[in-house]
């Protein structure tokens, strides 16, 4: 046990939590933690935002697409005045999306594949607002009861 102020702070230092959503980038805000089901899917939320594979299974596959990235490409390919409402919804639904693709199988609704499907939407659509909508509604309809 440790006992010290200092062994305490050196214990924080070295092993932060993977839900502390530092990883979370800007503009997004690091809001507090889902409540995750499982050990496994904070790493996982970790991966979907950051494309890092550390602490998970072999069967990940790190590197892009990942959100962070996600939404700053969305917010470069839009007009100035645009960013702060399309950075909003962009992490807004980054939150939606990731905490459902990284359920344990069983209760997911939204997996690697269509999580595939949506990022071509945004890839696609004509202008970033309508990629947004579009996939937003896709989002609501695959997952709401």
């Amino acid at each position: 046990m440790i006992r010290s102020l200092p062994g305490v702070l050196l214990l924080c230092l070295v092993a932060p939590p993977a839900w502390g959503q530092a990883y979370v980038g800007h503009p997004c805000p690091a809001d507090a933690p889902p409540a995750f089901v499982d050990q496994l899917q904070p790493l996982w939320y970790r991966r979907f935002w950051t494309g890092e594979c550390r602490d998970l299974p072999l069967r990940c596959r790190g590197g892009r697409p990942y959100w962070n990235d996600v939404v700053r490409t969305l917010t470069d390919r839009t007009p100035a005045a645009q960013r702060p409402q399309i950075a909003a919804r962009a992490c807004a639904l980054g939150r939606r999306i990731g905490f459902e693709w990284t359920l344990p199988s069983a209760r997911r609704r939204i997996d690697t594949r269509e999580l595939q499907a949506l990022h071509a939407m945004l890839e696609q659509a004509p202008d970033v607002a309508t990629g947004l909508s579009a996939v937003e509604a896709r989002v609501r309809t695959t997952t709401d009861p």
